[in-house]
């Protein structure tokens, strides 16, 4: 049960591009750069971390998630960001555009909300609970 459960989310993470990779501390480990736009003289990066343990024990699914944005310098542009929580799990969405000094634009639109939201459905569908961890360590071996 538990192999089956790691491969269909690891499949759900890879179909977003998300480089997810097995093994290691945790059954699922993602570490990804989701944005490293520079326009003008103003750049913005944003990386995305998470873990998922599947723990057969305890019929649950821990998820351990990270989003770090950075931002320097001046550009155009907007932005904006949603974001509601669901129990102690947080469902964002970014989205914004920059705008370069010489009228280059880049949008960006992502939904971080679906990939704990599409883990939990993931859990349930197979029987097992589904809980977000604060620490690293409570998703890992």
């Amino acid at each position: 049960m538990k192999d089956a459960i790691v491969q269909e989310i690891f499949s759900m993470l890879d179909s977003k591009a998300l480089s997810p990779v097995k093994g290691g501390k945790s059954d699922i480990a993602v570490d990804c750069e989701l944005l490293d736009a520079k326009m003008g003289s103003g750049e913005k990066k944003i990386k995305y971390e998470d873990s998922v343990l599947v723990n057969e024990g305890e019929k649950t699914v821990f998820l351990y998630e990270k989003t770090t944005e950075k931002s320097k310098g001046f550009s155009f542009g907007a932005s904006g960001e949603s974001s509601f929580q669901s129990g102690k799990t947080l469902f964002r969405h970014v989205k914004g555009t920059m705008v370069g000094t010489n009228g280059a634009v880049i949008n960006y639109d992502f939904d971080l909300g679906d990939i704990p939201k599409s883990i939990k459905a993931i859990a349930e569908k197979n029987g097992f609970k589904f809980k977000t961890v604060i620490r690293r360590k409570s998703a890992e071996f």
